[in-house]
């Protein structure tokens, strides 16, 4: 047997994940390496003064967090505290579960960011009025909301003549 399910957080090989200034993590895909197919989980080394990623919620996946070192502000719902070590954050898939971190001390934090892993994931980003559709892997922005049946008030615009 390879024991490729079991692995220990102490000996991982974190891969730099930066983006920009405000950005700057280290990580490891644990899911994928160990075979995971309905959950995802890996293990995050957040760098001081930084942000975890850009605030959001989604609207499939549920996200559980597990504090493992240090301190860093939680972002949720609009409402802002401090988060330690032995803290169990849980983010519903809902606005009230948006969320972010920041990393507001001198040295890293470290977590377990545990989630479902849905086939059609939508997440949306409040801050940017962004969404992200994972299915067919593209984001999408957009300034305001619209009615359904917007720019669709007359489907026969859309179809040949020939069959109407």
């Amino acid at each position: 047997m390879d024991w490729k399910n079991i692995a220990n957080i102490n000996d991982l090989e974190l891969k730099l994940d930066q983006k920009g200034e405000f950005y700057k993590k280290e990580s490891v895909p644990l899911a994928s390496q160990m075979g995971a197919k309905k959950l995802g989980f890996h293990i995050v080394v957040l760098h001081p003064k930084t942000f975890s990623c850009p605030y959001h919620f989604h609207h499939s996946d549920e996200e559980l967090f597990l504090i493992l070192e240090g301190k860093a502000i939680l972002r949720q719902a609009g409402q802002f505290r401090e988060v330690k070590k032995g803290d169990l954050l849980f983010f519903t898939n809902s606005p009230e579960g948006a969320h972010q971190l920041y990393n507001h001390t001198d040295r890293p934090v470290k977590y377990l960011d545990l989630t479902t892993m849905d086939d059609f994931e939508v997440c949306e980003y409040p801050d940017s009025q962004k969404v992200y559709v994972s299915r067919i892997k593209k984001l999408f922005q957009a300034g305001s909301k619209v009615d359904y049946f917007k720019d669709e008030e007359n489907p026969k615009l859309f179809w040949p003549k020939k069959f109407l």
